[in-house]
């Protein structure tokens, strides 16, 4: 009886154990799905009247990249409203402006203009102007795209989680982005057409 029990203890410990591998087969297999998902062309990302992606860091590896200048911009994801998702890290080749800010932000609301404007006069050169709002709800964000007639990307960050990855917790910020994935120019404050043109200057 007492061999018996030890048996029957083991064979509970090995099937305990090939139930845990699979388990967690599965859950990897799961998020290497989620963080490799075929995704739109970048370029198809546009804003659609209140449907605005989402960004995130889920299975993002930043490793040394540093919000500063000379160093690689930190990856975030952006979750479309499709189901499939892009990243940061798909627009490397072309020149990328990050731009921060709020429907409530005076100076965003100032430097909107300037920026759609940059957007659609260098959108040949291959320039890519990600507007991230600082989590606001679909509605807001939907009435500002209206009212500044905004044409690039317009992603919203509803947890905070790509500011904190750029460090900045001040509206407007600004970062102009090489086409290696190298921030060039961190701005915090109003973006005047001179210091524009003078940063996209850097990356373009």
């Amino acid at each position: 009886m007492q061999s018996l029990y030890v048996m029957t203890r083991r064979h509970q410990a090995w099937l305990l154990l090939v139930l845990g591998l699979i388990v967690g087969g599965v859950a990897m297999g799961l998020a290497w799905r989620e963080q490799t998902r075929e995704v739109s062309p970048p370029t198809a990302l546009v804003a659609e009247a209140g449907v605005y992606p989402v960004a995130s860091l889920f299975g993002v590896d930043n490793g040394a990249a540093q919000p500063d200048a000379g160093h690689p911009a930190p990856d975030f994801v952006i979750h479309l409203p499709d189901g499939s998702s892009t990243s940061l890290a798909a627009y490397r080749g072309r020149p990328v402006v990050i731009n921060f800010w709020a429907t409530w932000c005076p100076p965003c609301r100032l430097e909107m203009p300037e920026l759609v404007n940059a957007y659609e006069r260098y959108q040949e050169q291959g320039l890519v102007v990600l507007a991230i709002n600082d989590a606001e709800a679909h509605d807001q964000v939907a009435a500002f795209v209206r009212e500044f007639g905004l044409t690039m990307p317009v992603i919203i960050d509803p947890q905070g989680e790509v500011m904190r990855a750029y460090k900045t917790n001040a509206l407007p910020s600004t970062f102009f982005i090489d086409r290696r994935g190298v921030v060039r120019v961190r701005w915090i404050g109003v973006l005047t057409p001179e210091v524009l043109e003078q940063h996209l200057r850097t990356i373009l």
